[in-house]
């Protein structure tokens, strides 16, 4: 399942990198893997939300978060279209600095095709997303009201009407879910990360690395890892120049350079088979987290469901 988080303001700019960080959630469905062979199949993913399931609890929180919005004085968004939902409000250009990460199950070892790294670099999350969810401009006190995100002086009140704690998006959460998801620790994206850590603790992912990295030498590239490369420490020069020369230059857009990094990068795992031997280290720990885990598991798993099923009812009478 693809995620992206809420909008995470931050004090300086920051390119969102598709593949790490936390998540808002791409409405992208697929069936789930069942195959251990196939690189997208993760034990752990049986417990989590699955796609269609995810845009069924963004769409009735949308639903509600328009009533609310309606409710706050914001008539014009009486029609506001829920499906597909929009994206994560993004607080207009000026009024600070923010970003938007982007997350994928089937990035979670890097890039690998590399048609997808030729056209969208390291972002291939990102641009799932936006594809996903069509973007929409939002005024201050529009984005103030539907996420609650103050930011210093930001009026707490529109229209003579309080915002809500976490704003309208808050709000709908609360009534589906009974709680905001963000106050309390997903078992399922803990593990996950959890696995990852240890993974890479592994001899074998180390031996992984080092194939890779030596392939990546071959085509002039010095990276210890595949995360080096997202990172891209060296480019940052040449994208900075290229920022300055360009006054429409897009952050949100991957550079040339990154593009064709990304690209060698994909070559470079499909060559040395790298994300057929760390998924299966990968998986391996997964399995046994889940079953050192599993009544924390099952527990979320059944919140999952309902929280669907109220999505539904929401949807049913919206």
């Amino acid at each position: 399942m693809r995620r992206a988080a809420p909008l995470l303001l931050v004090l300086a700019s920051v390119l969102a990198l598709a593949g790490c960080g936390q998540q808002a959630e791409s409405s992208a469905s697929q069936a789930r893997p069942t195959s251990s062979d196939d690189p997208r199949y993760l034990p752990l993913a049986a417990y989590d939300m699955s796609g269609d399931d995810g845009r069924t609890v963004n769409r009735a929180s949308w639903t509600l978060a328009r009533q609310c919005m309606v409710r706050l004085g914001f008539d014009s968004l009486r029609n506001l279209s829920t499906d597909p939902a929009p994206d994560w409000p993004q607080r207009p250009a000026g009024t600070a600095v923010a970003m938007l990460i982007a997350y994928s199950d089937d990035l979670r070892y890097g890039i690998r095709d590399p048609e997808q790294a030729a056209r969208y670099g390291y972002q291939g999350a990102r641009a799932d997303y936006e594809r996903d969810h069509p973007e929409r401009k939002w005024t201050l006190s529009e984005y103030l009201a539907l996420t609650g995100m103050f930011v210093g002086d930001d009026p707490r009140t529109v229209h003579g009407h309080r915002i809500p704690e976490r704003g309208c998006l808050g709000e709908a959460d609360r009534e589906i879910y009974g709680w905001n998801p963000q106050d309390r620790i997903d078992p399922v994206w803990h593990l996950k990360s959890k696995s990852l850590q240890q993974a890479m603790r592994d001899p074998a992912w180390g031996k992984a690395d080092k194939a890779w990295s030596a392939c990546m030498r071959k085509a002039g590239y010095r990276y210890a890892n595949p995360a080096d490369a997202v990172t891209g420490s060296d480019r940052k020069r040449q994208e900075l120049r290229e920022r300055l020369a360009d006054p429409e230059y897009d952050l949100n857009k991957p550079s040339a350079l990154e593009k064709k990094t990304a690209t060698a990068d994909a070559r470079c795992k499909q060559r040395t088979g790298y994300v057929r031997t760390v998924h299966a280290i990968d998986v391996r720990i997964q399995l046994r987290l889940v079953a050192e885990n599993r009544a924390k598991l099952e527990k979320q798993q059944r919140w999952n469901s309902d929280a669907v099923r109220r999505a539904h009812d929401i949807l049913e009478d919206g």
